[in-house]
């Protein structure tokens, strides 16, 4: 693609400028390749503009840049911008041919609830005549054929390519879970959404973003016109009512507690099941699914909505919404010789407190918590959840999830002291320490793996280990057959 091309739209001032070819884009210095285009991204630990002459040895003909100051090198093309994340998505989208544009994209945004509400979304589109792709935390889905994905919401290069290759097979939706680190950097500027969900604000990445009051702002800012068509808004949700207050977006809103567009009715909650009766719009629908927990009423209820903006018909989202099954690493139970396992994702003090609350109010059997906390990210919430494991647990098994660089010790040093009196035990290898609970536990007891769900990776040290705590239960049922 012609560079002229490349820079449609882009605020810019040229230097050495050649309408050259573009054979390639990236950000990361060891992709780069003759014909190329390089965008240099500085970031908390490195600089693109440091490997500016590296790039070009290897023959790249294009540098995008903030810096005023890079070394002018003869023969290559340099294009000064005020903001290079803004500049690196529309290089994304032009060069992908902004095949983005031509299919409806949802996007959704929160806290706790995207991965499950793009499920639920994925499962009544695709089961109602649309040809979907799904891009986050469980991976990447075209149809049925799944890949790995690096993070939530990709870096715009990899973003576009993979938009470009579900237009190619087919794909007419895109169902995009939307992290609050995508907004900040920006890694969706130019994408024009046709419906986003926002699902809830609590506690988290307070590491990154300094306090609640930011990470919350992030979010909120994103829902306005310049981003979206509509928007469907949980207004149980203190920040949600904000949005649905201010925003100049056509907006839904979605509740249990308050008024709103779309409610329900009659919910009736199990270990294995949820009932309720959904009012979508004045359309009323029979929920009766195999998810669990009050959250999922409001990720129903949702995904219902979207769909039902998508023009889906009430009497067809109802036979759509019954056949649903489990989610991958969202409240997947195993019976393991009169053991129950529960492996779920949540990972927050809030998502943690609510998985552990909804098991006790429907059981008085022993729960043994199997958990960890992130080395890398958090520092803070360590306690809040030692704090929240405790409260509705017998015992505990504290144990790695993600732990990065950071000694195990040291993350034990600072949950530890939240347990109180609650009997527990530390084991490193998360697989070991679901071993351990199994032999800690009776007939009878439910054993809650927490925070790992879907996840195909262990992050040590720099390096993602390949992990599945899937497996791992499964070979325990081998084991203790």
């Amino acid at each position: 693609m012609r560079l002229s091309r490349v820079l449609e739209g882009i605020d810019c001032e040229l230097k050495n400028f050649k309408n050259y070819n573009i054979k390639s884009v990236t950000h990361i210095s060891r992709d780069a390749m003759k014909g190329g285009l390089f965008v240099c991204i500085k970031g908390a630990n490195f600089d693109g503009n440091k490997y500016v002459a590296d790039v070009v040895a290897c023959g790249v003909c294009c540098v995008v840049t903030e810096d005023k100051g890079v070394e002018i090198l003869e023969g290559v093309c340099y294009v000064f911008v005020s903001d290079i994340r803004k500049a690196m998505s529309v290089i994304a989208k032009n060069f992908y041919n902004k095949c983005v544009d031509k299919m409806k994209v949802i996007g959704i945004v929160g806290t706790a609830g995207k991965t499950s509400t793009s499920f639920i979304i994925n499962h009544l589109l695709s089961n109602t005549g649309f040809k979907t792709g799904v891009i986050g935390t469980n991976g990447i889905f075209i149809g049925k054929n799944r890949m790995e994905n690096t993070f939530t919401t990709p870096d715009p290069f990899e973003l576009h390519y993979i938009l470009y290759q579900m237009k190619l097979l087919g794909v007419d939706v895109v169902i995009m879970e939307v992290s609050a680190q995508a907004i900040y950097y920006k890694k969706i500027y130019g994408i024009s959404f046709d419906v986003c969900v926002f699902t809830n604000i609590t506690k988290e990445h307070l590491d990154f973003f300094g306090s609640l009051e930011n990470y919350a702002r992030v979010k909120m800012d994103f829902f306005k016109s310049a981003n979206m068509k509509e928007c469907v808004v949980n207004i149980d949700d203190f920040y949600g009512r904000e949005i649905a207050y201010k925003t100049d977006v056509p907006c839904v809103s979605y509740g249990v507690l308050n008024p709103s567009n779309s409610f329900a009715i009659k919910v009736k909650l199990s270990l294995d099941s949820t009932q309720f009766v959904a009012n979508i719009m004045d359309d009323v629908i029979d929920c009766n699914v195999p998810l669990v927990g009050d959250y999922s009423v409001y990720n129903i209820l949702s995904a219902l909505t979207v769909a039902r903006l998508m023009g889906v018909e009430s009497a067809v989202l109802q036979r759509s919404i019954n056949s649903i099954d489990v989610i991958e690493g969202r409240f997947n139970v195993y019976n393991i010789n009169g053991r129950t396992f529960i492996i779920d994702f949540a990972h927050t003090p809030d998502s943690i407190e609510k998985l552990l609350q909804h098991i006790k109010s429907y059981s008085d059997s022993k729960i043994i918590s199997v958990f960890g906390c992130v080395g890398y990210s958090d520092k803070e919430k360590r306690e809040s959840m030692g704090s929240v494991v405790s409260k509705f647990s017998n015992e505990i098994v504290l144990t790695s999830d993600n732990s990065g660089n950071t000694p195990f010790e040291d993350i034990c040093r600072d949950v530890i002291p939240a347990f109180g009196d609650v009997v527990f035990h530390t084991e490193s290898d998360r697989g070991s320490a679901i071993d351990l609970a199994y032999r800690l536990s009776k007939v009878g007891d439910i054993v809650v793996l927490i925070g790992k769900g879907a996840e195909t990776f262990q992050k040590i040290g720099d390096e993602r280990v390949p992990y599945s705590e899937k497996d791992c239960v499964l070979k325990l049922m081998e084991k203790y057959k």
